[in-house]
């Protein structure tokens, strides 16, 4: 069966933890592209189904909202302070905007088709797309994890976190 009911496993943590709830985002994030990776197959086997369709709506509101949302909360709150504390990270946070901007370019490719999928304007999708996606969307965040949330533990005081996190919330606030 095609669900999602492993994302609510356990209480996320706060705005008050920001790193934590930023990798408890890139845990979702990798359970979502588990969901690309299984959609082809899936549909191969029982069509699309109402599980398929759930599963694709969920999906795509997950990368149309939390995603950019996500990466938002880097780029405005961790990226300016890690850069003004660690002056050797301008161009590695460089280069995680942009891998932002392409993730979100590559999210735009395949949103059409998989709301073609949904609403039965085609009948299948491209598993490699589907699996580059989520190939490439897992390297980012194992890269910010290996990298950006040490980084900004290291740089950042719990003061600075906290703030962020409040700042991270408010954004959040706004957009409902």
């Amino acid at each position: 069966m095609l669900t999602l009911d492993t994302l609510g496993d356990a209480a996320a943590p706060s705005f008050e933890q920001p790193l934590e709830m930023l990798q408890a985002c890139h845990d979702k994030i990798r359970r979502f592209c588990d969901q690309l990776d299984k959609l082809p197959p899936y549909i191969e086997e029982h069509g699309v189904d109402e599980a398929a369709r759930n599963a694709i709506d969920s999906v795509v509101r997950y990368f149309d909202i939390a995603g950019p949302a996500h990466h938002t909360d880097e780029e405005e709150e961790l990226f300016p302070l890690i850069e003004e504390r660690v002056p050797t990270a301008a161009s590695r946070l460089e280069q995680l905007t942009a891998e932002h901007g392409y993730l979100h370019s590559c999210w735009n490719a395949i949103r059409d088709d998989l709301m073609s999928l949904r609403d039965g304007r085609i009948k299948q999708i491209s598993r490699n797309e589907l699996q580059e996606f989520a190939r490439q969307y897992r390297e980012h965040a194992a890269a910010e994890e290996a990298w950006l949330f040490p980084t900004a533990a290291k740089a950042l005081s719990e003061q600075e976190l906290r703030a962020a996190g409040t700042r991270m919330a408010e954004r959040r606030h706004l957009a409902d």
